[in-house]
């Protein structure tokens, strides 16, 4: 049989083991860091969009109240003209059966 014999000092391992912990610290501030960066971006971007979606409302409002003030014709609805004629086909094709 093949035995190997491994000694390691207890200062060693216990150096080895903080040099790791320390490193995965680093590497994981790091990722929170960028993941950090990258919300507050988006965080940006979208206060940026819901700005431009309130101007275009606020301007979508001014124009209404131009078109209501200098809307002096009269305006006849088309659809229910529609709807009183297809009552009248549906009522024929009942008949028929």
């Amino acid at each position: 049989m093949l035995l190997i014999k491994l000694s390691i000092d207890v200062s060693m391992l216990v150096g080895i083991i903080g040099v790791a912990f320390v490193a995965g610290l680093l590497l994981r501030s790091a990722q929170l860091k960028r993941l950090k960066n990258k919300v507050s971006e988006l965080e940006k971007e979208m206060m940026t969009c819901h700005a431009e979606i309130l101007e275009l409302q606020q301007e979508r409002l001014v124009l209404e109240k131009q078109l209501e003030g200098a809307s002096d014709i009269p305006v006849i609805p088309i659809s229910s003209k529609e709807e009183k004629s297809s009552d009248k086909l549906q009522d024929k094709s009942v008949r028929k059966k």
